[in-house]
């Protein structure tokens, strides 16, 4: 089987989900024998497109990405079986007979939600519409869907695409990178954390739709009552610094900031060396950090988003309202007074189980050999 795969991310340069997912699957797909032809604006197969002009301009690199893309092909009389998208932005019609298209977020579901500043959120009222209209145009040829998330699913059928054209396949991990560790005092050394107190992990971009003041608000009635726990909080953004000072403002004492974790070398570590992982975001795709925090066999504390409930299903922690501070606080409290000795058993084995990249892969391979 040959494929073709159209990305607008791909590492080893940035990536985010959508980077990871392509790589990992496709990886694993040779591995398979199954030959993958990448296209992306850094290659490595195929270069269109500029990962700049997406950086710095958004929705119009992307779509100058795929008008690229489409230009590239229809002069080309490529023998591929099947091509593979992820989150398309055609003005015209899909330039592909056959194609399987991975919508990995949508802007449609952030203006739902209102997670972002004004001008954010205006931003991405008009993605939406050209999203939609995208989307709408792809649907009227033989195109599948992949969601990567239960609620991504629900926004495509709300968005117009039939529910039998769409497949739910989950974001995936490394769970052989992302594992537990047997000496967490000695990774602690690594990020000068104390040895012998309870950590709570936050790690990720810390920005609005996080909710970064609700973490510490949060943590600051739990500081109040338990003495053992430290915050950890890794990662960079617009609102680090203001967190920071809000954490100096109630006198917590118990809160790490490490700012920028480096992910290939750090963040495994990182989270080996933690006993809890928390997050208080508003809104999410389907967060890899998440899937991450499974895979190393942390209990899950996080917000009652229907991304993350994910938690409830692995039976690996709680979900809880953030909107009501005392109220998260005190079950969060509750919480970590519990037994909950299964909790980290039960976060790996759903992780390998289920999230493995290779499981992934071959559901990917199941949905391509229906179109080949």
């Amino acid at each position: 089987m040959k494929i073709l795969v159209c990305t607008y991310e791909f590492p080893p340069y940035y990536s985010s989900g959508v980077g990871n997912v392509a790589y990992y699957v496709v990886s694993h797909l040779q591995e398979m024998g199954v030959s993958c032809t990448v296209c992306s604006p850094t290659g490595p197969d195929i270069k269109l497109g500029s990962s700049s002009m997406i950086a710095k301009y958004g929705r119009l690199g992307l779509l100058y990405y795929w008008h690229q893309v489409s230009r590239y092909f229809r002069q080309r009389d490529e023998n591929y079986d099947v091509v593979w998208l992820h989150n398309p932005l055609f003005i015209k019609d899909n330039p592909f007979a056959k194609s399987l298209t991975t919508i990995h977020v949508t802007s449609y579901e952030k203006t739902i939600h209102k997670a972002y500043p004004l001008h954010l959120y205006l931003y991405y009222k008009i993605s939406s519409k050209i999203e939609q209209y995208s989307l709408a145009k792809i649907g009227l040829n033989s195109t599948m869907f992949i969601a990567v998330s239960p609620h991504v699913l629900k926004e495509l059928e709300e968005i117009g695409i039939a529910r039998e054209r769409i497949t739910y396949i989950s974001n995936g991990v490394d769970t052989k990178r992302f594992k537990p560790s047997v000496d967490k005092k000695e990774l602690r050394k690594k990020f000068n954390l104390p040895e012998n107190e309870l950590i709570l992990l936050s790690l990720g971009k810390i920005a609005e739709r996080k909710q970064p003041h609700k973490l510490i608000e949060v943590f600051s009635l739990i500081e109040k009552n338990l003495k053992d726990v430290v915050l950890v909080v890794g990662g960079d953004g617009e609102l680090l610094e203001k967190t920071k000072r809000l954490a100096q403002k109630k006198g917590l004492t118990n809160v790490r900031f490490l700012g920028y974790v480096d992910h290939k070398k750090e963040a495994r570590d990182l989270y080996a060396c933690s006993d809890y992982y928390i997050m208080t975001s508003k809104w999410e795709g389907q967060p890899l950090t998440l899937l991450e925090a499974m895979a190393s066999g942390l209990p899950c504390i996080v917000s009652d988003i229907p991304a993350l409930r994910i938690v409830e299903e692995a039976r690996c922690g709680i979900v809880v309202d953030f909107n009501n501070v005392e109220t998260a606080a005190s079950q969060i409290i509750e919480y970590l007074g519990a037994d909950n000795t299964n909790h980290p058993r039960n976060a790996r084995e759903y992780a390998v189980s289920n999230l493995d990249w290779e499981i992934i892969a071959r559901r990917y391979l199941r949905e391509f050999e229906k179109l080949k």
